[in-house]
């Protein structure tokens, strides 16, 4: 193992600590959980494994460089002093995105393109040539986090957001992302031991994601392309290692349940489950969410319904009562959890959620609701359940 190095984590707002608990489990040292990220230290395999491995990570950055300035020439001769031509090719590309706080710079771009000049006249010392700009696919991509006259200059080792696993064929007009489906499954408690039912499955993300939690499938799988692996100090037998390591299950004796009642969702979730290649585990099926049922109890439930943002619904305080009718009617004995930023028709849901979490799907900001199902009265439910009951007995 190498020396420690400082990264920082990216992840959405309240998602930190399951991504600190993601981090810590690789074997990540000085864990600090900071606003929509973790800062942590290792070795630079960590920072390969936290890409590969971690389910609630945007993305990962690499801290190369802190320092003070107090007017723009200091800004860019410490920029121009980075040896940037240890990780860019002189044939690469590279972009550079900042954010400001309280500093002498009246805009993120100004500090972005200084940054950029900097490097480009090294490289034209250096070799008496540039390298090239490319904001949507640069082979390095360098981040400045810049507070009053302190910056940090970090390279990013992600790339593309890390919430693009790579299983997707096409994308639902109404998508759970990826990360943010993960973490209900973390805060759902999902360890693979039961079946798992997602009766309005669109482009089927929740399914795929609870498979790979199952079967162990890092979330990186089926990528193929990192921002590191663009660096001129890229490691390929480090990372292949990493790969070979992972401990992938060939079976789990539960089943996915993944359906929905519009056929151009069918068949987008049959193309996703094929890509991932996860064919034999997921059943997919055109279903009304309404005659949908478990194959056996206990099992987890979890809908992402539509919100009447970007997919209309017609009376939709009205479907949300049909959601809760469903779940009391047929999923008895099972555990259900719902995701929804219409906070006034997940009250016609009708259930007593027993678990409330804020979550964020994309700009969205939505509530995550947990309900234990049973059948007949709650009273009757919460005191057979309680404590006392079972001392009595």
């Amino acid at each position: 193992m190498g020396k420690n190095e400082y990264y920082v984590a990216k992840t959405f707002a309240g998602l930190e600590h399951l991504l600190a608990g993601e981090l810590e489990a690789l074997g990540a040292r000085n864990c600090r959980v900071m606003s929509r990220s973790v800062a942590f230290e290792g070795p630079v395999e960590l920072m390969y494994e936290a890409n590969y491995h971690c389910r609630t990570a945007l993305r990962v950055l690499w801290r190369q460089k802190t320092f003070s300035f107090h007017n723009n020439r200091q800004f860019y001769e410490q920029i121009f002093e980075f040896p940037s031509e240890n990780f860019l090719h002189r044939d690469g590309t590279l972009a550079v995105h900042a954010t400001i706080a309280d500093t002498i710079f009246n805009t993120p771009l100004y500090a972005s393109v200084l940054a950029k000049d900097a490097i480009c006249d090294r490289f034209r010392d250096l070799y008496d040539e540039r390298p090239s700009v490319d904001r949507d696919s640069p082979d390095v991509q360098f981040h400045l986090h810049i507070y009053k006259d302190e910056a940090q200059l970090f390279l990013d080792s992600s790339g593309e957001s890390l919430h693009k696993r790579g299983y997707k064929v096409r994308n639902h007009p109404a998508p759970i992302n990826e990360v943010v489906a993960a973490a209900m499954l973390m805060l759902a408690g999902y360890d693979g031991s039961c079946d798992f039912i997602d009766p309005m499955c669109g482009g089927a993300t929740l399914p795929i994601e609870a498979a790979m939690m199952a079967l162990h499938i890092p979330a990186g799988f089926y990528r193929r392309d990192y921002g590191f692996c663009r660096w001129k100090r890229f490691d390929p037998q480090l990372w292949k290692s990493i790969r070979d390591k992972a401990e992938i299950l060939d079976d789990v004796p539960v089943n996915f349940y993944a359906s929905d009642i519009d056929p151009r969702f069918v068949e987008m979730a049959r193309d996703n489950v094929k890509r991932a290649r996860l064919v034999d585990f997921i059943h997919v099926e055109r279903r009304d969410m309404r005659q949908s049922n478990p194959a056996r109890t206990p099992a987890l439930v979890m809908m992402n319904p539509p919100y009447g943002e970007r997919l209309e619904v017609k009376d939709i305080e009205d479907f949300y009562a049909e959601i809760g009718d469903t779940l009391k009617r047929n999923y008895a004995g099972c555990r259900a959890f719902l995701i929804s930023s219409d906070m006034k028709a997940l009250k016609h849901v009708g259930l007593k959620p027993d678990s409330k979490t804020t979550l964020f799907n994309g700009s969205l900001e939505c509530r995550f609701l947990g309900y234990d199902l049973f059948a007949g009265d709650r009273k009757n439910h919460v005191s057979q359940n309680s404590p006392s009951s079972h001392t009595k007995n």
